[in-house]
Parts: structure tokens; C-alpha cells; sequence
């Protein structure tokens, strides 16, 4: 008797060592959105600029931008594609990181090498 109900126990899964299937909905080919880099510069695409003027110049290959407002600055690479997003505090700010290459930035080219 003692055996058959070891078995018993023995056979059938604790409820915390039963595992449930997390169920995913279906996706639809359709609704899925595929990104599509170019290796030109957009033609019917205008690059956003920073909405107050700033002062940019490189050292090496840190960034220097003078800033007379805290702003967002959009930072493209060489094919006009948003690169970054830098948030500027007024004042001078220094911008390091970039991997070296041509980038655009308030429509100016910039250089890091």
C-alpha cells in the first residue's frame, strides 16, 4: 500500500513543477514594419536643425557646441539618417563618443577623425 502510493506521488507533478505555455498571438505579415536603411541622402526628406543657434567646433574627436538654450540637437550621419538626439544645457557642452566619420549637425558638416 505504502509503495503504490509513493508511485502515485512519485508520478504526478507538484502544481508548482507544472510549466504553462505562454501563449503569443498570431502575427500577421502585414502588420509587421521592416526598416529600409539608403545609401543616399533622402531627396524628400529635410534634416531638422536645433530651434536656437549654437557654435560647433571638434577637437580631436570630441564635439564642442556653445549653447545660449537648453535644446534637443539631432545629429545625422553621412547618409542623412538620425544618428542622435543630444539634449544640450545652456552653456558649453561637450559631445564624445562618435565613432569617427562625417556626420551633419544644424545642416553643417563635422568631421571626427
Amino acid at each position: 500500500m505504502c509503495l503504490l502510493l509513493l508511485a502515485v506521488i512519485l508520478c504526478l507533478p507538484a502544481e508548482s513543477a507544472v510549466r504553462k505555455r505562454k501563449i503569443r498571438p498570431n502575427r500577421n505579415p502585414d502588420s509587421l514594419v521592416a526598416a529600409v536603411l539608403s545609401h543616399e541622402m533622402p531627396s524628400s526628406r529635410k534634416m531638422n536643425t536645433s530651434a536656437f543657434p549654437v557654435q560647433i567646433s571638434v577637437t580631436g574627436r570630441v564635439v564642442q557646441i556653445q549653447s545660449d538654450h537648453s535644446q534637443l540637437l539631432p545629429i545625422y550621419n553621412q547618409n542623412g539618417i538620425l544618428y542622435l538626439t543630444a539634449r544640450l544645457n545652456k552653456g558649453t557642452n561637450w559631445l564624445g563618443g562618435l565613432p569617427r566619420g562625417r556626420y551633419f549637425i544644424n545642416n553643417r558638416p563635422i568631421t571626427i577623425n
